[in-house]
């Protein structure tokens, strides 16, 4: 952990409008237990995530080590860092938004990911009301369970009913 000049609270952070709480349905499709959310919610009863550790602003899930399997939904105002560190860890879930302005980060995350998919999720905010994403949301995979289980979540979405993307087996693809 990066040393701080003073302690930092759950009353020192605030709820932005950035902060969006990923849908049940999504773990519930995914069926897995992640060892690490590293972008919770401070307040327990907001997380989603079924995980057996949380990195909330104060823990600063940029700053701490990663271990396992990982779920990441990012604040979406600041994705690139966030991206990043998803790529060099490569075992988890991560969720995105469709690109819109800034999308230095998207390159990053479509080289990493070894499957992605576009969902239609409904999110909601601080407040417990739904939010208005514009667009819909992409969900990537890095590592075989991860990939496994981007499936199954695919397979869920009621609007997509189970289009996804797998990177193809370099080995597999014949030489031209």
């Amino acid at each position: 952990m990066m040393a701080t000049l003073f302690d930092v609270t759950a009353d020192d952070v605030a709820d932005t409008s950035d902060d969006c709480y990923t849908p049940r349905w999504i773990f519930a499709a995914a069926g897995l237990m992640f060892d690490m959310d590293v972008a919770a919610p401070i307040d327990p009863s907001r997380r989603t995530c079924p995980a057996r550790r949380y990195l909330t602003p104060i823990e600063d899930g940029l700053s701490e080590p990663w271990d396992g399997l990982v779920w990441m939904n990012p604040p979406f105002a600041n994705l690139r860092p966030w991206t990043e560190r998803f790529a060099a860890h490569r075992n988890g879930l991560a969720l995105f938004p469709t690109p819109r302005k800034e999308v230095l980060w998207f390159g990053t995350a479509l080289r990493c990911a070894d499957a992605l998919a576009f969902l239609s999720a409904d999110f909601t905010g601080p407040d417990g009301k739904p939010k208005k994403i514009p667009l819909h949301v992409i969900l990537i995979s890095c590592g075989p369970v991860a990939t496994d289980a981007l499936t199954r979540v695919a397979a869920a979405d009621k609007y997509i009913q189970g289009a996804y993307h797998v990177r193809p087996d370099p080995m597999r693809i014949p030489a031209l």
